[in-house]
Order: C-alpha cells, then sequence, then structure tokens
C-alpha cells in the first residue's frame, strides 16, 4: 500500500519468498513514502536519494506527477563527482570537469567516459 515505503527503484525482483526489501531513503536517511513523496514534489523535479549502496541517486519525477520506474546514479563517471541537475539547462552539468548528461543519463559531453 501507499503506507510502506517506495522501494521499486532500489530492490531488483526477487526469486519468491520473504518480504525483506530495502526501503527507500532519502539524502539525509528518512525513509521515503511515495505519497507523502510526490505530494511535495513538482513535475520535473530531480531530487536525491540513497542508492542501494547509499550512493546518491536522483528519483525523477514525470510530467504526469509519478515517479520513473528507475533511480539515475548521480555520480560522475569521469572522477566520482556528484553531478546536480541543472533545471535551466536540462541536463546533469558536472561541475568537476565538464561533463554533461541527458535527463535519461545519457553523456552529452565529455570528459565522462560512459553514463
Amino acid at each position: 500500500g501507499l503506507a510502506v515505503p517506495y522501494i521499486l527503484f532500489f530492490v531488483p525482483p526477487g526469486s519468491g519468498g520473504g518480504d525483506g526489501g530495502t526501503p527507500a531513503k532519502d539524502a539525509l536517511g528518512n525513509e521515503i513514502f511515495l505519497k507523502e513523496y510526490l505530494a511535495e514534489k513538482k513535475a520535473g523535479d530531480h531530487s536525491l536519494a540513497q542508492g542501494l549502496k547509499g550512493d546518491a541517486t536522483y528519483l525523477i519525477v514525470k510530467d504526469d506527477g509519478t515517479l520513473e520506474d528507475y533511480g539515475l546514479n548521480a555520480v560522475c563517471t569521469h572522477l566520482g563527482c556528484v553531478v546536480p541537475w541543472s533545471a535551466a539547462n536540462n541536463k546533469f552539468m558536472c561541475p568537476c570537469h565538464g561533463s554533461q548528461y541527458a535527463p535519461t543519463g545519457a553523456v552529452v559531453r565529455g570528459p565522462a567516459p560512459l553514463p
């Protein structure tokens, strides 16, 4: 239900058994609940959360107000800087060495070698 922490992005489908999912957490370590999260965020929002290993991961609110069914790792593949979202430019722009990523995570400007 909606009271259960939103875990779709962080827990791959299991082979059955158990209820041992890991709740999604925001950047401060608080559990994320889908209904409340979406009530606070506008369409186009790109907010940082914690991935499965605690790495910075973007949760993206789609234009229809629902959450993308994936999260984007926020760590630059060049030298490991956390890449902020630039709403004004509609892309992720790394402050360290200028790599840029499309909203989907694809590299649009190096030196980053991978998405």
